[in-house]
């Protein structure tokens, strides 16, 4: 697994998630990863599963939402965790495209822990900034 750069940041009711990266792809990568760790322990995740997934948004913001979003459907709805990204994003006609290969296994709370229910990505409080060689991406989740 690559060296993750996320943090929580303190919330009163909910969490925040910042994360970094030295481009977007990088930065999205390690937004997954933060939505992970804030429900399981994510360097328990082994990789024996890989899936792909691919999604679209009209902006970036748009973009990150449908994406975080997906990633805690795979949780709830399929049951699988997943520690591993490798992020792809392209633009074309004023659309995003996203396609990822991702590595993980399915749920075991024995095994993966379990911290807390994310109910919801949400728009409030996020943000994208991108500047020369870094990225920085932050959501609130709910919880």
């Amino acid at each position: 697994m690559s060296r993750l750069k996320f943090r929580h940041l303190e919330h009163t009711s909910d969490s925040i998630i910042e994360a970094y990266g030295e481009n977007l792809e990088q930065a999205f990568e390690n937004s997954a990863c933060g939505l992970i760790d804030t429900m399981f322990d994510l360097y328990s995740i082994s990789h024996i599963l890989q899936i792909k997934i691919e999604i679209s948004g009209y902006d970036l913001k748009s973009l990150l939402y449908d994406w975080l979003e997906r990633i805690l459907l795979l949780v709830i709805l399929e049951k699988i965790v997943l520690s591993d990204f490798k992020v792809k994003i392209v633009s074309n006609d004023n659309k995003f495209f996203l396609s990822c290969v991702a590595k993980g296994e399915s749920l075991n709370l024995e095994k993966h822990g379990y911290k807390v229910e994310v109910k919801a990505i949400t728009y409030h409080e996020m943000e994208i900034k991108m500047a020369k060689n870094k990225v920085i991406i932050k959501f609130l989740l709910d919880l």
